[in-house]
């Protein structure tokens, strides 16, 4: 919900306290003509989108940037990476915005602006107020788009915030024919269908945890421990050694260390060592990793 000027409020003053975009013909209404002129002239208000404007202090934020588009293009819808970090603050804030319009839809050229036409857009979401495309055709938008080096780390970081599972992706990839990095995707998207949970675990599979040292290894073993089931993401049952990937976004919160610490102490009690990796320790630190894993299991055997 837009803000709405206070009587006599002064043009300048209202958008500088409301983080949104309106149209010329709003701010005409409520104010007038020549005090928007004048406003945009002492560089108070600034022009966002063709025919919409913003207080200078919030005309950069994905907010306003994702509100100048609907206002801009009402039929279009924001799509990208500017419509996942809609969805979660978390994801980082793009440099260019995304748009779908219908085909035959071609608005003018735009600075940072990149619009790709599909006929006709009409399913849609809420991110934060801004008419975006769904979560899945956001994120499979923002993988087409992105250069090839930076396409692992937008998906990973989509899926790591669990802006949309990998399911929904895979349905959406079916659903689009053309998609650059098609066979990289599909790759990625193997490994959760062979039971990886998290992009961890494919980058810990794939890239760490590879060849005849860790053959003997299990991935989402379970065993049981303290009278109940459990499931270890790496297990070695010979040398009685567990590997857990832990994430923040799913081993971040009080309760969930509290539970992997009493996991761990169960595990003991069965004689069962274990080993825990972050993102940082499998991405920047493989070689570490290897040689820890490596290391428990000569102590073991």
């Amino acid at each position: 919900m837009r803000d709405c000027p206070e009587p006599g409020e002064p043009l300048p003053a209202f958008l500088d306290r409301s983080p949104h975009a309106y149209t010329r013909e709003a701010l005409i209404a409520w104010f007038s003509r020549w005090r928007l002129d004048r406003a945009m002239s002492s560089g108070k208000v600034v022009l966002v989108r063709p025919g919409v404007y913003a207080g200078v202090r919030h005309a950069s934020t994905a907010i306003v940037r994702g509100e100048a588009l609907n206002l801009w293009r009402p039929r279009a819808l924001v799509s990208g990476e500017l419509a996942l970090h809609l969805y979660d603050e978390r994801l980082p804030v793009p440099v260019f915005d995304d748009l779908i319009v219908a085909s035959g839809d071609k608005p003018w050229p735009m600075p940072r602006v990149r619009v790709r036409q599909v006929g006709p857009p009409t399913a849609y979401a809420d991110g934060r107020g801004v008419r975006c495309v769904p979560p899945a055709t956001a994120l499979l938008d923002a993988w087409h788009r992105s250069e090839p080096h930076r396409r692992e780390r937008v998906l990973y970081a989509a899926l790591w915030t669990r802006v949309c599972s990998w399911k929904q992706l895979r349905a959406e990839l079916r659903r689009i024919a053309r998609v650059r990095g098609r066979r990289q995707l599909l790759a990625i998207l193997a490994w959760f269908e062979r039971g990886a949970h998290s992009p961890l675990e494919i980058r810990a599979a794939r890239d760490v945890f590879v060849g005849r040292d860790f053959a003997a290894f299990e991935r989402q073993a379970e065993l049981e421990v303290a009278g109940r089931r459990v499931r270890a993401d790496m297990l070695h049952r010979e040398a009685k050694v567990v590997i857990e990937l832990d994430g923040a976004g799913y081993h971040g919160s009080y309760a969930a260390t509290v539970a992997d610490h009493r996991r761990d102490a169960d595990l003991a009690g069965a004689g069962y060592v274990t080993l825990r990796f972050g993102w940082d320790d499998i991405v920047r630190r493989p070689a570490w990793c290897r040689s820890r894993v490596l290391q428990a299991l000569r102590a073991r055997q």
